[in-house]
């Protein structure tokens, strides 16, 4: 059985972020670790546990983290700009391969999922440390995902008011914050899913319209594997094989026929574990 262990690494400008260790009994240990990237406005309770869980009952050091601003990690609260969680991403990595004893640096993966999912490939196109990647139901182009779950006047108007918070902070200091789904957009199962309130920055959206992983896939060089959903109606499944496509490394792609976003954390989640054991596994160079 795996243990875990809560533990604490620095990003940013000097901000102390939370992060949880899933750590494999030692006589299963393969000396191999994993960073997994949450989603939007997500902690490290959330959905990293099932998959992180399974993986470390295989052997796999798992870490997961909050992103600054979130969870018990420092930062301006719910202030979400892309480019600081792929910041906080490759400090992860960095954190694992230098400071987490028994984990070979050599032998670093990286998952992202959701939102989680761009980061991850941003921050895979930006570091050495990773040898391969794996991503799940992800948001790979942040303007086709908010022109896709907002009908256009709504984008436009939201578009308004994420310029307008910019503007606010700019005069006073302050930060506006809006409720995660005001984003996101609040299609039925995400209402559900979603229940608890999570505020996030306003200003976020602006960020979104030039968060473009999309535009990096060519930059990354390590194998790249990815999992969508057809059903998926939070983020379109095209966007998971448009990233597919222009990914020029070793890659593989699978989609699930139903069970929309969260079929990957659901009754899908045994099929993504076992195939990020044998992923992960091989581009390690351990045994399947």
């Amino acid at each position: 059985m795996h243990t875990t262990r809560d533990v604490a690494f620095f990003s940013g400008p000097r901000l102390r972020l939370a992060g949880r260790l899933y750590l494999p009994d030692p006589a299963r240990d393969r000396r191999a670790a994993i960073v997994f990237c949450h989603g939007f406005g997500g902690v490290k309770e959330g959905t990293p546990v099932g998959l992180c869980t399974r993986l470390a009952d295989e052997g796999f050091t798992m870490f997961s983290f909050d992103y600054r601003g979130f969870g018990a990690s420092e930062g301006e609260r719910a202030l979400l700009l892309p480019q600081e969680q792929v910041e906080d991403a490759v400090a992860a990595l960095e954190f694992v391969a230098t400071q987490v004893p028994g984990v070979d640096p050599a032998r670093i993966g990286l998952y992202g999922t959701s939102f989680g999912g761009g980061i991850a490939a941003l921050a895979a196109a930006r570091s050495p440390r990773p040898c391969a990647l794996m991503v799940s139901v992800p948001v790979l182009s942040g303007s086709q995902w908010m022109q896709s779950v907002h009908r256009w006047y709504e984008f436009r108007e939201l578009r308004q008011r994420a310029l307008a918070a910019i503007a606010h902070k700019a005069a006073t200091g302050e930060v506006a914050l809006c409720e995660r789904l005001d984003i996101m957009a609040p299609e039925p199962q995400s209402l559900v899913r979603y229940a608890e309130k999570t505020p996030i920055s306003l200003e976020t959206v602006w960020h979104l319209l030039h968060h473009e992983p999309m535009e990096q896939a060519h930059r990354i060089r390590v194998p790249v594997f990815l999992f969508g959903a057809d059903d998926d109606t939070v983020v379109p499944c095209d966007q998971t094989r448009q990233f597919f496509e222009r990914v020029n490394t070793e890659k593989q792609m699978e989609i699930f026929p139903s069970g929309n976003h969260w079929v990957v954390y659901d009754e899908g989640l045994p099929r993504v574990a076992e195939m990020a054991r044998a992923w992960f596994a091989r581009h390690m160079g351990l045994a399947a």
